[in-house]
């Protein structure tokens, strides 16, 4: 066996292609018959006894050894251009907010007035402080390090997918438009709420049902109907038709679903408009009832598919059948039908991406490859050209 002197860092210094690095681990391959190709997910130490005793020679070890180790070096994260991640500050006055591209891949976006300061960055992990605005962040998936967002209020953490996070006195929301973060706080519902994509959380400083406690006198008089609407379910529902909507409207996602009682869903789907039904659909996948949800919004979609909310709708349906029941299927058709009645200019580069990824998943691979080229030409260099790429390939 050759040997290599130590550190190997400062010996090794060539740069190498991919490409050599593929015909290296063929080789590698090659010298163990019988044992299938798998992906590489081996340490640098372990890479370097492999490769330096199965190749037998230094040169072309100490080449492969010296990308593996830089790849394996992840180190702070830092911008797109190799300077150091400092405070960003978007002006309030100025003519729009602050974009920051990250060497990982990944971006933050800060509307004006918001301030994001870094914590903590590593290999494996970066934390950063959201001090006050809105800011939308894209963290690269399959990325070696997790995000920590503090935001006073609740932390978000996430590994990687698109979310955003506005912090406003007493007022926190976070909204998920691909992938799945977590958000922890003392004020969030059971100290922890798994978000997936469409899914949206406002947590407050002071809640209602959190406000200043009764005086005596008014601890012994009689609770007024909003207030025992709360506290009961049954008598929620006795409270008036409006009850859910009170609790909706005031972010109470589980209290409203409760509120509504058995089959409360579907029953008021059946006599809604299309307002109410949006609320309702909200209410059942907030409250983690996604299968609920499908209701209201097919309505909307049969009955009421004339009113500039459907295509709304259908894309909601199809994140839905999507993400949390898993119907690939069914989400192609609402995606489809997103495109058709013409979704809001916003979402429509999303509601292409996310019919290729239905349409992948569903094992339709003619029409992911159409709904690709589709996805291409109307957004060439597009934001999800990378999954996409990724979903036809079955990664």
């Amino acid at each position: 066996m050759s040997r290599l002197r130590f550190p190997l860092r400062s010996a090794l210094r060539d740069d190498v292609e991919d490409e050599v690095l593929h015909r290296i681990w063929q080789e590698i391959d090659a010298r163990f018959p019988g044992r299938a190709p798998r992906r590489r997910t081996w340490s640098a130490p372990a890479v370097a006894v492999v490769v330096a005793g199965v190749l037998g020679a230094s040169g072309v070890a100490g080449i492969a050894l010296s990308s593996l180790l830089r790849r394996n070096e992840a180190g702070p994260l830092r911008l797109a251009n190799g300077a150091a991640l400092v405070a960003v500050e978007a002006a309030l006055d100025g003519p729009r907010g602050a974009s920051v591209a990250l060497a990982d891949g990944s971006r933050i976006e800060l509307e004006r007035g918001a301030r994001l300061e870094p914590l903590e960055s590593s290999g494996t992990t970066f934390a950063a402080a959201l001090a006050r605005g809105r800011a939308v962040f894209e963290v690269r998936p399959g990325g070696p390090r997790r995000w920590t967002i503090e935001c006073g209020l609740a932390t978000v953490e996430v590994v990687g997918t698109r979310f955003s996070c506005e912090r406003r006195p007493g007022h926190l929301r976070v909204n998920v438009d691909r992938g799945t973060v977590l958000v922890r706080g003392e004020r969030v519902p059971d100290r922890v709420r798994r978000l997936g994509a469409g899914e949206v959380i406002d947590i407050l400083e002071n809640p209602p049902e959190a406000a200043a406690a009764p005086s005596p006198a008014e601890a012994v008089a009689p609770a007024p109907v909003r207030q025992t609407a709360v506290d009961s379910p049954r008598a929620a529902v006795a409270g008036g038709p409006a009850a859910w909507r009170e609790l909706a409207r005031d972010g109470r996602h589980r209290e409203a679903f409760r509120a509504l009682g058995a089959d409360g869903v579907r029953r008021e789907a059946r006599r809604l408009g299309v307002r109410d039904l949006l609320a309702l659909a909200d209410v059942a996948r907030l409250s983690g009832h996604p299968a609920e949800a499908v209701a209201p919004l097919e309505r909307i979609l049969g009955e009421l598919s004339s009113d500039p909310q459907a295509p709304l709708a259908a894309f909601t349906l199809g994140r839905i059948e999507l993400d949390a029941l898993s119907h690939p299927a069914e989400a192609r058709a609402a995606f489809e039908r997103a495109l058709a009645l013409g979704v809001p200019a916003g979402l429509r580069e999303d509601a292409q991406a996310r019919l290729v990824e239905a349409c992948a998943r569903a094992g339709a691979t003619a029409a992911a490859a159409s709904a690709a080229s589709a996805y291409a030409r109307e957004y060439p260099g597009g934001r999800h050209a990378r999954a996409i790429e990724a979903w036809l390939s079955g990664r």
